[in-house]
């Protein structure tokens, strides 16, 4: 029964390894970000943007700082109650039907209140 339970934990600790690995959240790391290989098996690009949004990081920067990090977001009409919106690529998951989005909203000083990653 024990052989049992220690098999268990080590599996579970084994998920919880490689998920962190291949699904958590990235650092910023401009090279990663500025990738656009829309294929990419590891979403670098969703996962920098995860961490961009989970540390809080964006918040409280001037809109030319994102941009200097960023880069110039692409035309787009979707989500004009949003500031900036830097495409993701298609949405993580077996059925990649919609496309996900960096959406950034400043104030009226041009410092980021709030940014969100969203799905169309």
């Amino acid at each position: 029964m024990r052989r049992w339970i220690k098999g268990l934990v080590f599996a579970a600790a084994g998920a919880a390894i490689v998920s962190a690995v291949f699904f958590g959240p990235l650092p910023f790391v401009r090279s990663w970000w500025q990738d656009d290989n829309w294929l990419d098996p590891l979403h670098k690009r969703h996962r920098i943007a995860d961490g961009l949004v989970l540390t809080g990081a964006l918040v409280g920067k001037s809109r030319a700082e994102v941009l200097a990090a960023l880069g110039a977001p692409p035309e787009t009409d979707k989500f004009s109650d949003w500031s900036l919106v830097y495409v993701l690529g298609p949405e993580r998951g077996l059925l990649s039907i919609d496309y996900e989005w960096l959406a950034i909203r400043t104030d009226d000083a041009g410092s980021v209140t709030e940014a969100a990653v969203i799905r169309d």
